[in-house]
């Protein structure tokens, strides 16, 4: 089966980093032959060349581009494709016109965020098309706000994403990040790592922040790793609170399997979720988790079991879920030895591979 994985997308995100896992877990599967198109100057098209993954770019000027679609035409004929698997909903939209021309190559849609699916007539006639073969949804919460516009429900079934536990679990804490930020050992660091998005919701991270601070009499630092378009509000936030000089705001990161030890907490604050991989990551390096119901979160994290969860945009909850886990060092070891095995049981590589090759098999045979 000859598969062409498809992204639209310029930057980096956690949907391409996902598509290339799949590549790399199902690499050496002699029977599937697997391609990538992303657009030219996009971070998948330099990590496709990097990494010696067959690639094809296009230029993607605007979200309905004549030379990507053109591109796609041409690489399902060239190649003999079997099987087009798109990683975007701006990929799925091109697809859908492209494979007029080529109605016999099966079309899958993987969806990463549980945002809401407009009910209306042009959503309900894009994921109601005839031409699209499956649904991939990364998580429970995911699927169910596609059913809604679904006419056959049965079309979306739901393949967790994986990590490397392997990678993650056997990192041990150095203290190196730590001594980057110039925070010592007898300092709290609670830690999120996310876009600087609206969807990652920092505001009420730095609200929880506050509160926190407010209540304890422990050395607390806060940090936030990533970039994003709002960093400048975000940090126009923390000196409105007044605890700027508690929030530290690291930046992009490459080894985050390095620094996800060097944390005491792990806070993800989101409004939207698919299933955060970072929360995941946390899991396997024994992280405790305090984190928000958002969207396929709560099927990882456990309330007490695996981690701490709370309401979305609910600083209070949040705050309080984390006091509890610095006051009790006994429920911190129950949750990361709980949360460590359910990523082995659940959310590994071995488990996603072998998921999707049953998914990519059983498309074969229809």
């Amino acid at each position: 089966m000859k598969i062409l994985h498809i992204s639209t997308i310029i930057e980096w995100r956690g949907g391409d980093k996902q598509m290339l896992t799949t590549y790399e877990i199902l690499k050496d599967f002699p029977d599937l032959e697997q391609y990538v198109l992303a657009p030219e100057g996009s971070v998948l098209a330099a990590k496709c060349k990097e990494g010696g993954i067959p690639y094809f770019t296009a230029s993607r000027r605007s979200k309905f581009s004549f030379p990507f679609l053109n591109k796609i035409i041409e690489i399902i004929k060239k190649e003999g494709i079997d099987l087009v698997h798109v990683h975007d909903s701006n990929a799925l939209s091109l697809s859908l016109v492209a494979l007029r021309f080529s109605p016999k190559v099966k079309l899958v849609y993987s969806r990463k965020r549980n945002n809401r699916v407009k009910n209306n007539y042009f959503k309900r006639a894009k994921y109601n098309n005839p031409l699209i073969t499956r649904m991939i949804c990364v998580s429970q919460a995911v699927k169910e706000v596609l059913i809604p516009v679904l006419k056959d429900p049965e079309k979306a079934e739901v393949i967790y994403d994986g990590i490397d536990v392997e990678q993650f679990s056997q990192v041990q804490r150095t203290g190196a990040f730590r001594k980057d930020l110039k925070i010592g050992p007898d300092t709290v660091l609670i830690g999120n790592i996310a876009g600087l998005t609206k969807q990652k919701d920092l505001f009420t991270f730095i609200d929880a922040a506050e509160l926190i601070l407010k209540d304890t009499s422990q050395k607390i630092k806060f940090v936030i790793i990533g970039e994003g378009p709002l960093k400048s509000e975000l940090q126009d936030h923390a000196i409105a609170k007044g605890i700027s000089e508690h929030i530290i705001f690291a930046g992009f990161r490459k080894d985050i399997h390095n620094i996800l030890p060097d944390l005491d907490i792990f806070l993800i604050s989101s409004e939207t979720e698919g299933l955060p991989l970072s929360v995941l990551e946390a899991f396997a390096c024994k992280v405790p988790v305090v984190a928000t119901a958002a969207g396929g979160t709560g099927e990882a994290v456990k309330h007490q079991m695996t981690g701490m969860l709370s309401p979305v945009k609910d600083p209070e909850k949040l705050a309080t879920n984390v006091k509890a886990l610095l006051g009790n060092k006994g429920l911190q070891e129950e949750i990361t030895v709980n949360a460590q095995q359910l990523v082995l049981d659940k959310f590994s590589l071995d488990v996603m591979q072998r998921n999707y090759y049953d998914f990519y098999k059983k498309l074969k045979g229809k």
